[in-house]
């Protein structure tokens, strides 16, 4: 009788655990996927940007202030580049993003499309390097740095509005974030899923369902980076946007900084923007 009884309470203990695991999965994904749909509920963004790619940077975060000197006046250990991004947020979720650098004089016209797609179907990539004078595809299975930033061309995609199918997410808690309330997720990548992270932690405003901070950790479970999204805006009803994001290489000592100067949402954005021919020649939008 009594080892029944403990085997009844080890039953227990198990589905207890087995119960909670689902049930923080669940909510995991379910927050995740609101935060995006919010995210993607504009049909089209355009932003313009100042980059700053900062060698050895101070251990707190830069304010917009900091940043703002910084794009004015060049410093030893900070590169300046600048780009125009735009992106297409489609209902069927193949959204399309293209980026185009026009600082510094090497990088300008440097170009980068990519075509999202759904079911498991790997992205489409492309890049133009003025140089080469030709596009090239890039593999997701690419782990290469955008143009000499902190950003992965992973990056680029995912933080645009990442696929909920293709990660198991689980909420581990709530903490605080500069001030406000944040639930805190663990997302990992699906066994069939090309990602250079073994895993992530993000942080999501309870209130605005927007990512304020995301710890990324590579296949060994070591931090590797950190974006911190501050100088959050609201740019439509209920849909936020951060002014100034932070993408710091723990690993390598150095962190990318993107000053957004000029944004528009819910433009019509020219369909030629997202071809490889507006790779090669890129006009006014």
């Amino acid at each position: 009788m009594v080892r029944l009884r403990h085997l009844l309470l080890a039953f227990v203990a198990v589905w207890s655990c087995a119960s909670s695991v689902v049930h923080a999965e669940s909510d995991g994904l379910a927050l995740v996927t609101d935060t995006w749909a919010r995210y993607r509920s504009v049909k089209t963004e355009r932003e313009e940007s100042e980059i700053l790619i900062v060698s050895a940077p101070q251990a707190a975060g830069f304010s917009r202030a900091e940043t703002d000197a910084m794009v004015r006046d060049a410093r030893a250990g900070v590169i300046h580049k600048r780009a125009v991004r735009h992106v297409l947020y489609a209902p069927d979720h193949h959204d399309k993003i293209h980026l185009l650098f026009s600082l510094p004089a090497d990088d300008a016209g440097l170009g980068f499309l990519v075509w999202r797609q759904t079911d498991n179907t790997p992205d489409d990539m492309w890049l133009f390097m003025p140089g080469y004078r030709a596009v090239r595809r890039v593999p997701v299975s690419s782990k290469q740095r955008l143009a000499g930033t902190d950003l992965l061309y992973e990056d680029v995609r995912e933080l645009a509005g990442e696929r909920t199918d293709r990660f198991v997410y689980k909420t581990v808690g709530t903490e605080p974030v500069d001030g406000r309330t944040a639930d805190m997720v663990v997302a990992t990548p699906k066994a069939d899923t090309e990602s250079a992270y073994g895993s992530r932690k993000v942080w999501i405003d309870k209130e605005w369902l927007f990512p304020l901070k995301v710890e990324f950790y590579d296949a060994a479970g070591k931090l590797w980076k950190v974006l911190r999204n501050t100088e959050v805006n609201e740019v439509a009803p209920g849909v936020r946007r951060a002014d100034l994001a932070e993408m710091r290489d723990v690993q390598l000592n150095e962190c990318t900084l993107l000053l957004v100067t000029k944004r528009s949402v819910g433009s019509e954005i020219p369909a030629q923007v997202f071809t490889e021919d507006y790779l090669v020649h890129p006009g006014a939008d």
